[in-house]
Formats: structure tokens, sequence, C-alpha cells
């Protein structure tokens, strides 16, 4: 229960944390829309999936970092945690060197063309250099948010990033009310961004006395340690990469920047979704590592099966909620009944990888916790390069939708794969796992898909989105109790056959911002 009750406590705080964070990029996304301009929204889309990509330089280092200074710190092994953070370090200085060269050869290819698409000169070459530059320098300096993560100081890191958080839409606001523009936009994202970083640097010193980083502590060994893990990260966080950004920079290459403004409207509010629902999981990595390395594999099973039910309970209303009021949403959020036609369907066919997208999730932190990523790296790579084929293949007969579909099938199929190759792992069987993790939520999930579907349209506003939201919610919630109650009573499911822990929902997993540049992160 103490286990259950510090899984939950660090789930929540960086739940929270995260939530503010998707809140602000959600509300100010339409702000910047109508201080930029569609066309110079579409040039800052398209910059920020181009730029993206040379985070994937973080080789997936920084997820063998939480790992291992999880499993380091909790075993006393301060020696051995000094050495991993210094050649961790090291690599990282060697990939912001990389993001300098390779990032100042290709600006003046790539910024004249995006202005010339604009159709008015402007700032793009000298925003993107500012960006590569955040880039580079945001890579050595990552060493220290992902030692907070790999200690479980998730309230300590929350508490430093709603703080800046803060800061950058002050900083945001009194751009766009004074001299809207690119490049004062991209000093807004990059000062903050440092600053906040810097303020993690003091926190990682203070909670690890006698941490030190020095080039004397780098050895092959632990390089070759790194190296072995990180390896399999990187593919999946290069296919993962792919996957998210690969949609916006084609329909920008094919179509117009326009159309690809559209599109990173429909492909924000459903990664915003997956993203809030998603940073409940992040917490499990460090928490799968620790039990297994204590040999707890029964915990690790409880941590599946439990983890994957609660954020379905989450993230099913939330999918639902997304088709019954997308349309009047997406009008009433960017404002203009054109949106919602020009976004709507792509939104539709993108929210197809939310549930499981979030299921998935959970399966993930299990393969990463335990560092069985070799199939699962490889597998999250032949769905980038579909995804990437079909993106191409469709974007000129159908647009933006044919996009949105060759994002969507491959990456749904990718999810179903991974949840069945976790379970193997930890010898769940299908009919187990679906009956504990899938069962109920589903159950309760037909409560809220009838009031919505009975209801009539809902007009563009925010009262009445409100309103038939709270419509189909008040039955979910009351389903969700009824459910789980009668599981607590009876050991199982009516009809389910099996016996399962209590409310796990309560006591086992609770749960960059403004537009701005993504950290790389590892798949899932």
């Amino acid at each position: 229960m103490s286990q259950s009750r510090s899984l939950a406590v660090a789930a929540a705080t960086n739940w929270a944390a995260f939530a503010c964070a998707m809140a602000v990029s959600f509300f100010m996304a339409p702000y910047m829309i109508r201080g930029l301009g569609d066309a110079r929204y579409g040039v800052w889309s398209v910059v920020e999936n181009i730029l993206a990509y040379f985070t994937l330089l973080d080789m997936g280092v920084a997820v063998c970092l939480v790992r291992f200074v999880a499993r380091h710190h909790v075993a006393g092994e301060r020696d051995e945690l000094n050495r991993l953070v210094s050649a961790c370090l090291a690599v990282f200085l060697v990939a912001a060197g990389v993001v300098v060269l390779v990032g100042s050869a290709l600006v003046p290819f790539v910024g004249p063309g995006l202005e010339r698409k604009l159709g008015e000169p402007g700032d793009v070459p000298a925003f993107m250099l500012l960006m590569l530059a955040n880039v580079a320098l945001t890579l050595p300096l990552s060493v220290f948010p992902t030692i907070l993560d790999g200690l479980q100081r998730f309230g300590a890191k929350s508490s430093l990033r709603l703080f800046f958080i803060a800061l950058r839409v002050g900083g945001t606001v009194a751009v766009m009310e004074t001299r809207p523009g690119l490049l004062a936009l991209g000093v807004v994202f990059t000062v903050t961004n440092l600053l906040e970083h810097a303020a993690a640097a003091a926190l990682a010193f203070r909670f690890v006395p006698g941490l030190r980083i020095s080039h004397r502590l780098i050895d092959r060994e632990t390089l070759s340690r790194v190296k072995g893990y990180s390896v399999d990260s990187f593919l999946a966080m290069l296919a993962g990469r792919i996957t998210v950004q690969t949609g916006a920079v084609v329909v920008g290459g094919f179509l117009t920047v326009t159309a690809a403004a559209h599109y990173a409207i429909a492909a924000r509010l459903v990664e915003t979704a997956k993203g809030l629902l998603r940073s409940v999981t992040t917490t499990l990595t460090p928490a799968v590592s620790e039990r297994e390395a204590t040999g707890d594999m029964a915990g690790v099973r409880r941590v599946f099966l439990d983890g994957t039910r609660a954020v379905l309970y989450l993230v099913l209303p939330i999918h639902l909620g997304l088709l019954a009021f997308g349309r009047p949403f997406l009008a009433r959020w960017v404002g203009g009944a054109e949106y919602a036609d020009s976004c709507f369907p792509t939104t539709a066919i993108l929210s197809a990888t939310l549930t499981v997208g979030v299921a998935q999730s959970v399966a993930s932190r299990i393969l990463y916790g335990t560092g069985r990523l070799r199939l699962f790296a490889r597998l999250a790579l032949l769905e980038a390069a579909l995804n990437l084929a079909l993106s191409l293949a469709l974007v000129g007969p159908y647009g933006l939708e044919g996009v949105a579909a060759a994002v969507a099938g491959p990456n749904v199929l990718f999810c179903v794969v991974t949840i069945a190759y976790a379970a193997s792992v930890l010898e769940v069987g299908a009919g187990t796992y679906l009956r504990r993790a899938w069962l109920r939520p589903l159950l309760a999930a037909l409560a809220p898909a009838a009031v919505w579907w009975a209801l009539p349209p809902a007009a563009a506003t925010w009262a009445a989105i409100a309103a038939g939201i709270a419509t189909g919610l008040a039955p979910y919630g009351v389903s969700v109790v009824v459910l789980e109650l009668l599981t607590r009573k009876w050991g199982g499911v009516p009809g389910s056959g099996t016996a399962v822990p209590g409310l796990a929902v309560a006591t086992r997993v609770a749960p960059p911002v403004a537009p701005s540049l993504p950290r790389a992160t590892a798949r899932g």
C-alpha cells in the first residue's frame, strides 16, 4: 500500500504539472493563430516539426538515465551514478555540436523557401537559428531534469515547471500584444527554457549529495552500458518522431502552409489529449525498474493491469467526447466555423489512435522499465516507415484526411502489437488482460456513448458544450463507481469469471506549454 500511495502521488503531481502545461498550450494556440495569422502560424508549425527532429540526438540516453538512476540510487551506488551522469552528459555535448553544425547548414536552404510560401519578407531564418541554439543548449542541460525523474522527485520538478510556464505565458502575451513575430516568440521560449533547465540542475545537486560530474569519471564500460540500452530506445524515439511530426511536414511540403496550420490544429488537439494521459504513465518507468531490480514481478504485473484500467477510465470519455463535441469545440476554440469544417474530419481520423495509444503507453513503460526494447523498437520503425510511405502516397489524392489516415492506421496496429508483447513478457494471457484492464472501462463508457448519441448537436458555445459533456459524464461517473463497488464486493465483474483487486483507480495509479519546440521523448 505504501508503494501504491507513493506511485499515486508521483503520478498525480506529474499529471498536474502536465495538465497545466497542456491547458496553457490549448488556450494559447487560438490566441497565437489570431495574432500571427494562419500562414505565419503554419510556418511556426512547420519549423517546429522540422527542428524537432534534431532532438532525436538525445539518442535514447535520457530514458537510459532514468532507468539506471533509479537502480543506482535505490542501491546506494553513488560512484556508479556519478560515472553514468558524466558519460551521459558527454554524449549530449557531442550531440549539441552536431545540432549546431547540421542545423547551420540546413537553415539557409529551408528558411528562404518558407518565406516564399509565406509571401512576404520575414524573420524565418533568424527564428530557425535561434531555435537551433535552443535545442543545442537544452540537450546537455536535459541531464538534470532527467535525474529528477530517476529519483522520482516529481513534486519538485512539477513545481519548477509550473513557475516557468507562468513566466513563459507572461512573456508570450507581452510579445503578442506589442510586436507579434516569430523571432520575438523564439526569444521568449529560449530564455525561459534555459532558465528552467538551470533551476533543475540546482535541484539535482541538492537531492543527490555527492553528485559529481567530471570527464575523469567517463570510462568505456559505462559508455558501453549506456549504448546497450540507448540504441533501442533511440530507434523507438526516431520512429515516434517520424510518426508524430511527419504529417505536418508532408502537408506543408505538398499542400500549403495554411493547410499545414489546419492539420497542426487537429493533430495538436488529439496529441494534447494523448499527452495529458500519457503523463500519468511516465512515472511508471522508474517504479517498474525498482520492482524488477528486487524481483517483484507480481508488482510489475499489477502496475501493468491496474495502470491500464486506470488510464482507460480516463481516456474513454475523452475519446467519445471528442467525437461528439469536436466540431462545435473547434469552432469555438479556434474562433470560426470554417475551422470546424476543415479540421474536424482530420481530428476524427487521428482520434482513432487515442484510446489504444494511451493503453499502449502503459505497456511501453513496462518494456522501458524492464529493458525489453529490441523488438519494440523495430516494430516502431516499421510503423514509422509505413506511416511515411502512406503519407506521401495519400497526400496528393486525399489531402489532409489522407495524411491523417496514413498516420492513424499503422499506429493503431503498432499499439495492439506492443500491448500483446508486453503481456507476453509478463506472462499475462489475453483473456486476463482484457477482463482486468478493459472490461470495466468499456462497460462504463456505454453510458456516455448512449447519452451523447441521443443528444442533438451542441451549439458552438462554451456553455452548450460544457452542458452536453456534463450530461454524459454524470452517468459515466455513477457507472464507474458501481462497477468498482461490485468488483470489491463480489471479487469480479459480473459475468467476467475472474477475480480482480479492489478499487485500483484510486489507490494504485492516479493520475515543452504554449506551442513550443517539443523534447524528443521515447516512444509511448
